[in-house]
C-alpha cells in the first residue's frame, strides 16, 4: 500500500491539443516524474467527466502512488528534478494551471 499520494490536476490548452498533451504527459512527463521520485510504485491517469452529460472534460487527474512516508522527502525529490523536466506548449499554465496535492496515508484501512 502506498504511503503517500501525489495527486496532480492538469489540462491541455484546448480540446484540440488533448492528443498532443496526452502523448507528452504519458510518454515524457510521467517517466520524468518517476525518475525524480524513485519510490513511485504506480501511476494512474484519469480524465474528468461531467456526471450529468457523461462528456469528458479537458481536465486530467494523475495519481502517483509513492512508497515514501515522508511527504517532504518525496516533494523535495520532485522539485529538485523539475528544473530538468521537458515542457510542452500543449499544457495549460495560465487559464487552468496545474495543481498538486500531497496526501499522506493515515494508516486506516477498511
Amino acid at each position: 500500500m502506498a504511503k503517500t499520494l501525489l495527486v496532480a490536476f492538469s489540462s491541455a490548452t484546448s480540446e484540440a491539443q488533448i492528443p498532443e498533451f496526452t502523448a507528452w504527459y504519458e510518454g515524457t512527463h510521467i517517466p520524468e516524474v518517476r525518475a525524480a521520485i524513485p519510490s513511485i510504485s504506480n501511476v494512474t491517469r484519469y480524465q474528468e467527466s461531467d456526471p450529468r452529460s457523461g462528456e469528458k472534460i479537458n481536465r486530467f487527474v494523475t495519481i502517483y502512488e509513492i512508497d515514501e512516508a515522508d511527504v517532504a522527502t518525496a516533494a523535495g525529490q520532485l522539485f529538485s528534478g523539475a528544473a530538468g523536466f521537458t515542457q510542452t506548449d500543449s499544457m495549460d499554465r495560465e487559464n487552468v494551471p496545474s495543481v498538486l496535492h500531497w496526501v499522506g496515508n493515515t494508516g486506516y484501512v477498511l
